[in-house]
């Protein structure tokens, strides 16, 4: 399997730790309702949880687990997660982070970020990787959604023409795509992706109306992502 290019978490988090957490399944469904029973119902653990439907916690589990819960209703808005049975991950900012490692010191595993000299690189259409896609193309071109209804077959076929032709500049990777650009389907699904700035230039003489977003790849050395471990 082709491994997808290093980016921004999610492309919004400079941060990314991990923490052990063997009973993370109490915690299950994550809703605020579910988070604030955690945090202040006495009788919660009496209970079978999501995950973990015949397992028994001490005393010390159930804190980390109310202050884990309490921390996720705080920042909600500011993180992104991923609970699983025996280890946990956490995206966010710097300070959200570090406020999360210093409260659960004892079960942090590991920590990722994004060198702060790349952060003005970066937007929500901007992807940084230490190899670009396919090693070569700098942008990925995404057609807007009811573009088979919208653009005409002479703007299709003039399209098709300048992607399939020029194959060391462009690459039509989805199959679905390709049908609709040859016409053997009525339906345009997918993006492509092209070698850099100067090819865009008649993708947008041609497409421009019909172009939902232009993801654009900034490479980084591998070295510029930081990864710290602890034992």
């Amino acid at each position: 399997m082709r491994k997808r290019p290093n980016k921004l978490f999610f492309n919004k988090y400079t941060h990314k730790a991990s923490f052990k957490t063997p009973f993370a399944g109490w915690l299950y469904p994550t809703t605020d309702e579910h988070l604030r029973r955690i945090v202040s119902d006495p009788y919660i653990f009496f209970q079978k949880s999501y995950l973990f439907r015949n397992i028994q916690i001490d005393k010390k589990q159930k804190e980390s687990l109310r202050r884990l819960a309490s921390f996720i209703l705080v920042n909600r808005n500011n993180i992104k997660f991923r609970l699983q049975t025996s280890v946990s991950h956490f995206y966010g900012s710097s300070f959200i982070i570090r406020d999360l490692i210093l409260e659960f010191w004892d079960q942090w595993i590991d920590i990722k970020s994004v060198d702060k000299e790349h952060l003005d690189k970066v937007d929500k259409n901007t992807i940084l990787c230490t190899r670009l896609p396919h090693k070569k193309y700098q942008y990925q071109v995404h057609l807007k959604k009811f573009t088979h209804l919208n653009m005409s077959k002479t703007k299709r076929e003039q399209l098709a023409s300048y992607l399939f032709r020029n194959k060391d500049n462009t690459y039509v990777s989805g199959k679905h795509l390709k049908m609709w650009l040859t016409g053997e389907s009525d339906y345009s699904e997918g993006y492509f992706y092209v070698k850099d700035e100067k090819c865009l230039t008649p993708i947008y003489m041609i497409a421009q109306e019909s172009i939902d977003k232009i993801i654009k790849f900034v490479t980084i050395s591998r070295y510029d992502r930081n990864n710290t471990k602890t034992n």
